[in-house]
């Protein structure tokens, strides 16, 4: 009888761990309408980027493709790694990479996170 609550505390003290895990990913992006949008990306999982990468699509992506972007990795004051454009690119604070016609310039890198600044024309 004591086995199993031991599997079972032991299964309970997992989940413990793994549930505040998964609540670390977190986004938000606005954007104004001169083609600048502001992002922050916390975790690993991809989003779908605000505006299409290229300025010829407009304000919104008409294909049934989405352009997306996820964080693949980032150290408090050093580099961060961010997938765009199905490319990975490494960025400082302060430092910029284009994808397509949009260039996205790394404002803050800390912890497993970016804020990032879009400009497109």
């Amino acid at each position: 009888m004591r086995r199993p609550a031991k599997v079972l505390m032991s299964t309970l003290a997992a989940a413990a761990v793994v549930v505040p895990l998964s609540g670390c990913d977190r986004w938000s992006s606005k954007c104004d309408t001169d083609n600048t949008c502001e992002i922050m990306i916390q975790g690993d999982k991809f989003h779908e980027f605000p505006r299409p990468y290229d300025a010829s699509e407009g304000l919104k992506s008409n294909g049934a493709v989405k352009d997306r972007i996820r964080l693949v990795s980032a150290t408090e004051g050093g580099e961060a790694v961010i997938q765009a454009g199905g490319v990975d690119n490494t960025c400082t604070q302060g430092s910029s990479f284009v994808v397509v016609d949009t260039t996205i310039t790394c404002d803050v890198v800390g912890d497993d996170r970016v804020e990032l600044t879009t400009t497109r024309p």
